[in-house]
């Protein structure tokens, strides 16, 4: 039987996220009680325990996945390389009967050659842990995914916790036509002035992604709720920390909240698969779905709060039709009592499409797209100005 872990000391902790992210996860971490977290390069460690590692998939929304971060150290000669990964303690994490899999990559380094990076580091690991356990390992256990990342020479190894990526809700099994990741979908929310009291509106909402994570997050419905992650599988790992981690989310749920909000598209198929995924994400009946062209869409509410992802003209129409649905937004927007608006695309002159400059815009990336987060804040005397 597996030995299992009850971590005394906290250990290394790595969150990773898309790029211009880092300040979403950053105040995510904050919220959880983990506020020593730097950001570097899409990374954020700091110093927790298996509970935090548990914590932190249940509970984060726009991180990529969570890491135990083993070891760090320079090498530039496959011998340093393997001495390296063979001086860590890898029996404090993986048992002697586990599948290991390697996986990372190499930038401005020495040493640039993956699939030899991947072959040392895996020989590495099993030569010690077979010395450790003093028997050959089988590896017809659980899963452990070992990733590294060979940066200007200093490696960084990392042992994968989450298992597939956090975007992975359990609730989109059907994919419409260019679906934004729930990942994003959540830091275009949290980065925006959304308030679960005050009206949503998404007039672009394809397969429903943006709206569904708008309602959990209003209902405080936790972003793994649904799902299992890798550590579950671990034999090793004492399994409490999971179950304190998801009675913390049951009990912080609040499914009775009163919402007011508003999806549509002008594809009848994808307003259908959006339906089909709030009803999986248990939030149906929070959200209005319609099938509507953005020209058409009416709202007499006030102070609510649009957030969209229009076409980009790629994928999805042509440039020069997704200039009209920008043109119409900026309608639909101006028609709207003191609404704001905050909308993700990669056209390059969406303002002068939109017809007003934003109060301000950071860049994003959708799907490794370059795309600009376009604030246009509510005006608090009620008047727009255009």
């Amino acid at each position: 039987m597996a030995k299992v872990y009850d971590f005394k000391d906290k250990f290394d902790i790595t969150v990773t996220c898309a790029s211009g992210v880092e300040k979403v996860v950053k105040s995510e971490l904050k919220r959880l009680g983990y506020e020593d977290a730097p950001a570097i390069n899409g990374a954020l460690t700091f110093k927790g325990d298996m509970l935090s590692v548990a914590r932190c998939n249940m509970f984060l929304r726009s991180a990529d996945r969570v890491y135990i971060k083993v070891a760090e150290f320079n090498a530039i000669t496959f011998d340093e390389l393997f001495d390296g990964v063979k001086e860590t303690r890898w029996e404090d994490f993986i048992p002697s009967n586990a599948k290991i899999m390697v996986n990372g990559k190499c930038v401005k380094s020495t040493l640039f050659a993956i699939s030899s990076c991947q072959s040392i580091i895996k020989k590495a690991i099993v030569d010690r842990l077979s010395s450790v356990y003093k028997q050959r390992l089988v590896e017809n256990g659980s899963d452990y995914s070992i990733e590294f990342s060979i940066f200007k020479d200093t490696v960084s190894l990392y042992l994968n916790t989450s298992g597939a990526g956090l975007h992975k809700r359990g609730y989109r099994d059907l994919v419409g036509i260019a679906p934004i990741k729930e990942t994003l979908a959540s830091a275009l929310i949290l980065l925006s002035d959304f308030y679960y009291k005050n009206p949503f509106l998404d007039p672009f909402c394809g397969s429903g992604t943006i709206a569904i994570e708008s309602a959990r997050i209003a209902m405080n419905i936790a972003s793994g709720i649904n799902r299992r992650f890798a550590f579950n599988e671990w034999e090793n790992f004492d399994k409490k920390y999971f179950d304190l981690a998801f009675t913390e989310a049951k009990d912080k749920e609040n499914r009775s909240v009163k919402l007011e909000m508003f999806a549509s598209d002008i594809d009848p198929k994808a307003v259908k698969l959006a339906q089909r995924h709030a009803q999986k994400a248990g939030v149906l009946d929070k959200i209005n779905f319609s099938v509507c062209d953005v020209k058409n869409v009416q709202n007499h509410l006030s102070n609510g709060t649009i957030i969209t992802n229009p076409p980009y003209g790629e994928r999805v129409y042509d440039r020069e039709e997704a200039s009209i649905c920008n043109k119409e937004l900026g309608n639909l927007y101006r028609r709207l009592d003191n609404w704001s608006a905050f909308i993700i695309t990669s056209a390059k002159n969406f303002e002068k499409e939109f017809k007003k400059k934003a109060d301000r815009d950071r860049k994003l990336y959708n799907s490794n797209k370059e795309c600009r987060y376009y604030y246009y804040y509510k005006n608090k005397g009620g008047i727009k100005n255009d």
